[in-house]
């Protein structure tokens, strides 16, 4: 945010006061929304997911056994946020599949391999 204020130093004497710091107050929620979508990105890149017609297999790459997730297990399918999908589990849990790849493509496989399962 410092460095975009540095870069717009020349332009700010036209604008007033109130206009400037509501401007950087959006700029480093806007910085910190995209930096946190790269972090989740950054501790997830290596997370492989495998669907099968019994179950989804989520093999994280800290972790010796994947987790096994039986489709018959998964309650309703959400969507968290423009790239995540989210399986509600019966028992009122949630397993968030962050940035996920054509999102309403995958999120049909997932729902179609669970009616076939059911």
């Amino acid at each position: 945010m410092l460095l975009t204020m540095l870069v717009c130093s020349p332009i700010l004497p036209y604008f007033n006061v109130l206009t400037w710091t509501l401007a950087s107050a959006l700029t480093a929620l806007f910085y910190m929304w995209i930096f946190e979508e790269f972090q989740i990105w950054y501790s997830n890149r290596k997370t492989v997911w495998r669907l099968t017609n019994r179950a989804l297999y989520i093999n994280e790459p800290d972790t010796i056994e994947p987790l096994e997730l039986a489709l018959t297990d998964i309650a309703a399918i959400g969507k968290l946020s423009v790239w995540s999908i989210t399986l509600r589990l019966p028992n009122r849990q949630s397993i968030t599949l962050p940035l996920v790849p054509n999102i309403r493509a995958t999120k049909a496989r997932i729902a179609a391999a669970r009616e076939a399962a059911l």
